[in-house]
């Protein structure tokens, strides 16, 4: 599925207009077009939320402050009721808080405990950004490009690894090809093969994965993960489109 490298138009005029309002004139288009980017890439996830909606305007964290901003209107800012996708576009707010917020992941924890979705949304995206560190082909275009790329490849695999029924903490890039542009269709891209476990189930050892130079049958430590039998394997596809 394409990567959106730009900004869907998912903030309701309304929502848009009190963001806007709210902020510094030369902040505005770089942060609805971020945050617009933000929630396309989480629109279809569950996006389980489980502490109270952020209530601090001054918090550091900043999903908080913008909860606020759409929530709260400020002087010169619409007012009215919120329809039923405005209000989902909050509870989205609310949970890219909580994912922003989230402490860190300890991927040895007992797997039968489940961790809070917003936890380990969080985690991925922090394996995803060093899988994408150490891929053998230049991620296309830019850093924003791997960004958007993370995010949308982080609630792929959640919602996979959801119907696998497990919480994935290990992710690993098996594979990556970079993909011309194609006239007049898109301007290049990247496919990536990707496996996730959870890391206190991790996929068996094999004599197949076995490093020869260290493979010792009496030394279990010297036999490699197979990751061929992970549980949750993805193949990913991003494309840049065609510049408007």
């Amino acid at each position: 599925m394409p990567v959106a490298t730009s900004p869907p138009a998912i903030l309701t005029p309304l929502l848009r207009h009190r963001l806007e309002t709210s902020l510094p004139a030369d902040q505005r288009e770089v942060t609805c077009n971020a945050l617009s980017n933000l929630l396309y890439s989480v629109w279809n996830a569950r996006a389980v939320t489980e502490t109270p909606p952020p209530a601090d305007r001054t918090s550091r964290w900043p999903m908080a402050q913008i909860y606020q901003r759409l929530a709260v209107p400020a002087a010169g800012s619409q007012f009215g009721p919120l329809s039923a996708d405005e209000h989902r576009t909050l509870q989205l707010v609310h949970y890219l808080h909580e994912v922003e917020a989230a402490l860190p992941l300890d991927p040895g924890g007992d797997p039968a405990v489940r961790r809070p979705q917003s936890q380990i949304h969080a985690h991925l995206l922090h394996e995803l950004r060093r899988e994408f560190s150490l891929l053998p082909v230049p991620v296309p275009v830019t850093l924003t490009w791997r960004e958007l790329a993370v995010s949308d490849i982080a609630v792929k695999l959640l919602a996979k690894a959801e119907r696998l029924g497990f919480q994935p903490t290990e992710v690993r890039a098996l594979g990556a090809q970079q993909l011309d542009a194609v006239a007049g269709v898109h301007r290049g891209g990247m496919k990536l093969t990707l496996v996730a476990w959870n890391g206190a189930a991790p996929p068996e050892r094999s004599h197949a994965a076995a490093n020869p130079n260290v493979w010792d049958p009496g030394n279990p430590l010297g036999n490699e993960l197979d990751l061929l039998l992970a549980p949750l394997q993805m193949d990913w596809t991003g494309l840049t489109p065609l510049a408007r």
